[in-house]
């Protein structure tokens, strides 16, 4: 699917809410994206099915009548950066995107006639020549001004019309706009920005082919000259840089505006289209993946503009939540309102009660916008679909989506760190934690995680508090081939850590990077599915005056990175939160070994008698042995161990209330 974007004639897109407390960022830097992420979701795709009034797809090159201009900084002619054409028989074809030093992997654009052809403006391969480090070493360095602008387009006798085309663009600092002209290019008395470094994010990236439509009724409906002109703006900047990294276009159309449509979009207050809004308490962390006994409420907002030229009236944002059965088990709509054409109802309006998870499942969370004519029936009603996971003992702020990488290369080579918020319902057992890899880590660094409560941090001081766990670990090829280290994250009591509600209730799970001086680095994975509030992820940056940061300016580089705790697996709250005195008197007359075990492991019984239940359970929660026995005081009981494979986990042995856990090594 594709995703819709749109806006409001001569209205750039405001800054994206990155949240006002608490917030403490650096400038953006420039970031090389790894090849296997897939940046933006893909949302569904409307293409317009009304009359087309003039098209181009490029399929014979960039046509005669068209201009091709480039200029610097200054606006000063500049004959190198300009456009490219991109088609079967020119070198590159068009089986290459952007040929830049930072790029994303270098894709061409997924349009409908890529296949024909399609145009570029390659700002980063312009200011480097394709080669990292090389920073202004091009053929046309940095900022730079591309404008690519059509011939003559007669519109008479069409007073309802729309743009759309298909577009590939990503942003470090820039501006992606396209003026329009009803003089044949003598004036240009409107521009649509389509996208900038706010409303993307630094380093943002569309989804590729996003199909782009804007209602030009109220300037180009019935004009008999009208031009287009699109513009690459690298003029915008910071003391990193400016310009990049590409815009690509394809399938460009002037056709009538439907009547009934709605659209979801990005608010003009940065408010993203569609939000997720988790718990009572404003600023709450989101959740892609939470547990069952971890689940809160959740409530719905979108954004929805009237696309079409006639008034909708009842329009309504409704949300469907599907099992993973594909049954609708829960329908929320938000209040109805009339809109009139070119009006957008937002999330002030356009907002739902909330909805509990009361089972594990893989839910489709499917926004909606509808109206008295936009039904199902008169015009289709655009739907959005995302995932929500709840497991019984995986939490993570991530969406199980890859859009980038971050680590050692953004922050700095040794001693850098990333650090997610875990905020609980109930009191919690932390068994571990998923470090998911990008595959530009390289195996011989070193990471350690550590575990701290919240209380009393501050960017500069840090944690003021002693780690609550400690895991070191080297990362091995197996580790970046399997894109995941799974840390231990046994307390200094022996028991996996004990996270109360009491207080703030929120923990941080703190990941330090050492890449060796850059020879090993270590990058994790992010998600930039929903924008959290600024305190759910952090960064302490080691480039320059060592402390912590929210992140950077106007970015999504670093919002939900994969780091996944492992919870306790129980059904319920109390099965493995509180270490009570009877476990602890327990613990003192069992003795377990060897340990680390192979095939089997002894439970040698000081004062105990009677019926025991054992149990084994691996960090994801799966009971592996459960059997019952006998226990007699001064007498050993070898449990089998030859169905698990090498690995830590949770040995426990229960005699009525008294539960004792270990943790247990098989080699």
């Amino acid at each position: 699917m594709k995703k819709i974007t749109l806006s409001l004639l001569g209205l750039a897109i405001g800054v994206t809410a990155f949240g006002q407390e608490n917030v403490n960022q650096l400038p953006a830097q420039l970031s090389k994206l790894d090849k296997d992420a897939v940046v933006k979701k893909q949302l569904q795709s409307t293409a317009t099915t009304e009359a087309v009034i003039w098209s181009e797809d490029f399929a014979n090159g960039i046509p005669a009548t068209w201009s091709n201009q480039g200029f610097d900084g200054n606006l000063n002619p500049l004959a190198t950066a300009v456009w490219e054409y991109r088609g079967t028989s020119t070198t590159p074809d068009n089986t290459q995107g952007t040929r830049g030093a930072y790029g994303a992997a270098n894709d061409p654009i997924l349009s409908t006639t890529a296949s024909n052809g399609f145009v570029i403006f390659d700002s980063d391969f312009l200011d480097n020549g394709g080669i990292q480090g090389n920073e202004g070493g091009g053929t046309a360095p940095a900022p730079h001004v591309g404008t690519l602008t059509t011939g003559s387009i007669d519109l008479s006798g069409h007073p309802y019309v729309m743009l759309e085309l298909q577009s590939y663009a990503r942003v470090f600092y820039a501006n992606f706009q396209i003026a329009l002209s009803i003089d044949g290019g003598t004036t240009w008395t409107d521009t649509i920005t389509s996208y900038t470094d706010a409303s993307l994010g630094v380093n943002g990236q569309s989804p590729n082919a996003d199909r782009l439509q804007y209602n030009l009724s109220s300037l180009l409906g019935n004009q008999s000259n009208v031009k287009l002109r699109f513009i690459f703006d690298g003029r915008p900047g910071n003391a990193n840089g400016n310009s990049y990294y590409f815009w690509i276009l394809d399938d460009i159309v002037i056709a009538d505006l439907p009547r009934h449509s709605l659209r979801f979009v990005d608010n003009n207050d940065g408010a993203p289209a569609h939000d997720m809004i988790y718990g009572t308490t404003p600023g709450g962390s989101k959740y892609g993946i939470m547990t069952l006994k971890q689940a809160r409420a959740v409530s719905f907002d979108s954004n929805i503009l009237n696309f079409g030229w006639d008034t909708q009236t009842n329009v309504q944002l409704e949300m469907r939540i599907l099992d993973g059965g594909q049954n609708v088990i829960q329908t929320l709509n938000s209040s109805s309102v009339s809109l009139n054409a070119g009006d957008t109802a937002d999330y002030n309006v356009m907002n739902t009660s909330s909805w509990t998870p009361t089972a594990e499942d893989n839910y489709q969370i499917v926004y909606i916008a509808k109206s008295d004519s936009v039904n199902g029936t008169v015009a289709p009603m655009p739907m959005d679909t995302f995932r929500l996971y709840v497991t019984d003992s995986l939490m993570s702020l991530d969406f199980n989506s890859f859009d980038n990488r971050f680590g050692t290369d953004n922050i700095g080579p040794d001693g850098s760190a990333l650090a997610v918020r875990m905020e609980l319902e109930q009191d919690e057992r932390l068994f571990g934690a998923d470090i998911w890899l990008s595959a530009s880590t390289v195996a011989g660094g070193v990471i350690e995680v550590t575990v701290y409560d919240s209380t009393g941090f501050d960017f500069t001081n840090g944690f003021p508090s002693s780690p609550l766990a400690y895991y070191q670990h080297t990362v091995t090829a197996t580790d970046v081939a399997n894109r995941v280290i799974r840390a231990d994250l046994t307390g200094t009591d022996g028991y996996p850590v004990f996270l109360s509600t009491a207080n703030t209730g929120a923990y941080y799970i703190v990941v330090t990077m050492f890449s060796n001086a850059d020879a090993n680095p270590i990058n994790i994975r992010n998600d930039q599915s929903f924008p959290e509030p600024p305190t759910s992820a952090l960064m302490y940056y080691t480039l320059s005056s060592p402390r912590w940061y929210t992140g950077f300016q106007n970015s999504l580089d670093l919002n939900a990175p994969h780091i996944r705790a492992v919870l306790c697996p129980a059904a319920t709250a109390t099965a493995c939160m509180t270490i009570s005195i009877d476990e602890q008197d327990l613990n003192n007359e069992i003795s377990v070994y060897p340990n680390p075990a192979t095939d089997y492991v002894n439970l040698e019984f000081g004062d105990v008698n009677g019926s025991v239940d054992i149990r084994v359970v691996d960090l994801n929660g799966r009971v592996i042995v459960q059997q019952s026995e006998t226990a007699i005081a001064g007498t050993s009981l070898p449990v089998s161990l030859v169905d698990l494979t090498p690995g830590v986990y949770v040995l426990s042995v229960q005699k009525g209330d008294a539960v004792s856990t270990f943790k247990l090594t098989v080699q």
